[in-house]
């Protein structure tokens, strides 16, 4: 049985008041590589791809959406990264895997969908700045169905990609399609439900429900983490040369949650889950020296989880 954290949705509750997204008011960092449409694209190759990171925008989410049992180590770890507590950046990226044969696209932002404010939606910008049309994707994954995740797969009511098959967890499709689970939400968050079952009906024939472990594209496997959804997946992209790994969700912060993996997200489903597979996940991480991308990760998104004493730290890496 999935368990629904209420403390989770409650702290999200208090704290969506104080969500601020106007671009104005945001450091001058999460506007670098813009392209004359208004897109933020970084490209990089990675073996048999070439992967391309795409800003579809900028939350600035206030301190209150991230808790724990020290709330003061919390705040600490905030002021020591130099960031203000009323807004802690956290980009919201969509990623290309491109190939001689394939055009792969990794999450697709929040699309038209305006619950966090302005500024979303520049993944279909970025796309174009990148040469690739709505038609040449022929893959889209999934790593969870959140709304700044599925938002840019719909144009109107239906599909903004025409040739895509769309590949998500079928954990997570099978917890937001049911009713008893969305009964059990707490009131604020049960619109999410059918959020994301008209984004999975809009692909309707052409949905392919993976599980753990499943190879979904050449050389990019499918791994639940699961916590912050049920069914939040992380991707192994293996390039034949380069290996990375898309943490998708796994953090919302590089700066605390690399710092402290235990603190919860109001966001997340299930905290102690979510920091369970993000304290696993960091471990394989550091030994490894793997490469990450993460959905909120400073843009471009790029870097490694590098041991810090008891802890982690995120180190950037623009060139893979």
């Amino acid at each position: 049985m999935t368990h629904l954290s209420r403390r989770a949705f409650a702290t999200l509750a208090l704290s969506a008041p104080f969500v601020t997204t106007a671009l104005g008011t945001l450091p001058a960092f999460a506007q670098s590589n813009a392209t004359p449409g208004g897109a933020s694209i970084y490209g990089a190759n990675l073996g048999q791809y070439r992967i391309t990171a795409i800003l579809d925008g900028v939350m600035a989410m206030s301190r209150g959406f991230f808790f724990g049992e020290d709330p003061a180590a919390i705040d600490r770890v905030v002021a020591d990264a130099g960031l203000a507590p009323e807004v802690l950046p956290a980009p919201v990226s969509a990623f290309v895997l491109s190939s001689p044969d394939r055009t792969i696209l990794i999450d697709a932002g929040m699309g038209d969908i305006d619950i966090l404010g302005t500024g979303f939606g520049q993944v279909a910008a970025g796309l174009a700045a990148a040469g690739i049309a709505p038609a040449d994707v022929d893959t889209i994954i999934l790593t969870h169905l959140h709304p700044d995740h599925f938002g840019g797969l719909l144009s109107g009511q239906g599909a903004a990609f025409p040739n895509a098959e769309l590949i998500v967890s079928e954990v997570d499709a099978a917890f937001w399609s049911d009713d008893a689970m969305m009964a059990a939400a707490p009131e604020q968050m049960q619109g999410l439900f059918p959020m994301a079952r008209g984004a999975l009906a809009a692909y309707a024939g052409r949905v392919t429900l993976a599980s753990d472990g499943q190879e979904v594209a050449p050389g990019v496997t499918l791994m639940l983490s699961p916590g912050h959804t049920p069914g939040h997946s992380i991707l192994h992209i293996d390039g034949g040369e380069t290996e990375m790994m898309m943490v998708a969700d796994s953090l919302h912060s590089a700066d605390l949650h690399t710092a402290m993996p235990e603190v919860g997200f109001g966001f997340d489903t299930d905290p102690a889950l979510a920091a369970q597979s993000r304290a696993q996940l960091f471990d394989r991480l550091a030994s490894d020296r793997v490469l990450v991308a993460g959905s909120h990760i400073h843009f471009p998104g790029f870097g490694r989880i590098l041991r810090a004493g008891d802890a982690y730290r995120f180190a950037p890496a623009s060139v893979l």
